[in-house]
């Protein structure tokens, strides 16, 4: 989900590119102003069935069309960052096992893209390790944004919003969710015309309750 200096909102790798592996990753999504980049995505797993252990986030999680479920390994998952090398060799020392990701859709009612991911560490320290990259450089995935404390995630998470550039008049606001779990990292992606905070704390709950 990584966000070039020239991105103007979420790339979501909108054919679920190894690090989306779906974040469809999540669909080639963000796209920079007057440019469609698209990031090469892994074959979607098999619906229903584990990887690494990981049982795939079930289709009626969240509310949406359901794409395909996508594995997430290091090298796919390190490309969120700026620095991809760096976050790899994080990912390896904090003992990434493997990741799972569905994205949800909707076009009725305002067009709005749901990202959700589980990630699975050998041990919650190393959890919280990535963890505490992650809300460190929120940036890279979606770009210039800040905590919303009227909104909560589940563990003491963080939600983060960001608002579009009125200069970029195809970005749209995006919010991230990021909670832990154990040796799990559960992410929320909202974003699209139609995202609203409104929404995101029950997105959170639904997609928390079914992980």
């Amino acid at each position: 989900m990584r966000r070039t200096p020239q991105a103007c909102h979420f790339h979501g790798r909108a054919t679920v590119g190894r690090r989306i592996a779906a974040f469809v990753l999540v669909a080639g999504l963000f796209v920079a102003c007057g440019s469609d980049p698209t990031v090469p995505v892994p074959p979607p797993a098999d619906e229903g069935t584990p990887v690494s252990g990981i049982e795939p986030i079930p289709p009626a999680a969240l509310p949406g069309r359901a794409a395909a479920p996508v594995t997430l390994d290091a090298g796919t998952l390190a490309l969120d960052a700026v620095d991809v090398s760096s976050l790899e060799t994080l990912l390896q020392d904090a003992g990434f096992v493997a990741g799972t990701q569905r994205q949800f859709s909707r076009t009725r009612a305002g067009r709005r893209r749901i990202v959700a991911r589980v990630l699975t560490f050998e041990t919650p320290q190393g959890a919280e390790r990535y963890l505490t990259w992650l809300t460190g450089n929120v940036a890279d995935v979606i770009g210039k944004a800040k905590p919303n404390d009227e909104l909560k995630a589940p563990a003491d998470g963080t939600v983060f919003e960001h608002e579009p550039n009125p200069c970029c008049h195809s970005e749209t606001r995006v919010f991230l969710a990021v909670w832990s779990r154990g040796p799990n990292v559960v992410t929320l992606v909202v974003d699209g015309p139609a995202a609203r905070a409104a929404a995101v704390p029950e997105l959170v709950s639904q997609l928390d309750a079914a992980v």
